[in-house]
């Protein structure tokens, strides 16, 4: 699924992706979502922190993977069909793992959404954007 083929909302709304880990849900702001793949096989990144489950080559880029049961308190996932939510960050690819596979949801701006993460603070607080990984 390919970011022009997701829906805005109207007027007054925000549409958001939510995906599982373990058996909680997080959302990411529609916009944030360039696209959803499914993951086949993910390498390892020696020297990589915890939370950077591997990497995934794509179009000739190497995304990140991030898996946020590393970061917050989730029972350790299977990812037995795991998807993986490409997010641009300043020009960069970073991944989200994902058990379930991500919908997209449109609610009143007004509404107060739970486990919203929002992709700026998060990457300026666990720094992926610069340790090098996901460069162009």
């Amino acid at each position: 699924m390919r970011k022009d083929e997701m829906r805005d909302g109207g007027s007054g709304e925000k549409t958001y992706c939510v995906f599982g880990v373990g058996e909680r849900e997080f959302l990411l702001a529609a916009e944030d979502v360039r696209e959803v793949v499914d993951i086949a096989r993910i390498f390892p990144i020696p020297g990589a922190p915890d939370y950077v489950y591997g990497a995934l080559p794509l179009r000739g880029k190497i995304i990140p993977a991030v898996d946020l049961s590393k970061i917050y308190p989730i029972e350790k996932p299977s990812y037995a069909s795991p998807k993986l939510l490409i997010i641009d960050v300043e020009s960069e690819n970073i991944g989200f793992l994902s058990e379930t596979s991500p919908f997209f949801v449109t609610f009143d701006d007004d509404i107060v959404v739970d486990d919203l993460i929002d992709i700026k603070s998060f990457f300026e607080t666990y720094r992926i954007k610069t340790m090098g990984y996901g460069k162009n």
